[in-house]
C-alpha cells in the first residue's frame, strides 16, 4: 500500500457525491506524472467522484493526478486523463470504502 499526498480539488468529499453510493462502475484512475504540473477538474464534472493532483511528502511537487470516476467501463474511466500529459496511467475498480 502506498499512500501519497493528495488535495481535491472538487471541494467536496466522496460521500457528498450527487450521483450516490449505488449504480454504475466505479474506478481511481491514477496519472503518474510526467507532463504540465497544472491540474484542471474537466469541464464534464458530473461523473467525478474526486479529483486533484498528486504531490510530493512535503506538498510542494506535482506528482500526477488522481480521480475517483463512475464510468461504464475501465476505457472510458482512462480517456478522463490525456495520456499525453502522464508517463503513466492506471485504471483500478473501486468502490465506496476502497478497492473491491
Amino acid at each position: 500500500m502506498l499512500v501519497q499526498r493528495w488535495r481535491n480539488l472538487l471541494g467536496r468529499s466522496m460521500w457528498e457525491f450527487p450521483g450516490g453510493r449505488k449504480g454504475g462502475n466505479r474506478y481511481l484512475v491514477l496519472g503518474l506524472g510526467a507532463g504540465s504540473s497544472e491540474d484542471r477538474v474537466p469541464a464534464d464534472r458530473e461523473e467525478l467522484i474526486a479529483y486533484g493532483p498528486l504531490l510530493s511528502d512535503d506538498g510542494a511537487a506535482w506528482l500526477g493526478t488522481a480521480a475517483l470516476i463512475r464510468a461504464a467501463g475501465p476505457a472510458e474511466a482512462r480517456a478522463l486523463l490525456d495520456p499525453a500529459r502522464y508517463a503513466h496511467v492506471e485504471v483500478h475498480n473501486w468502490e465506496f470504502g476502497g478497492r473491491r
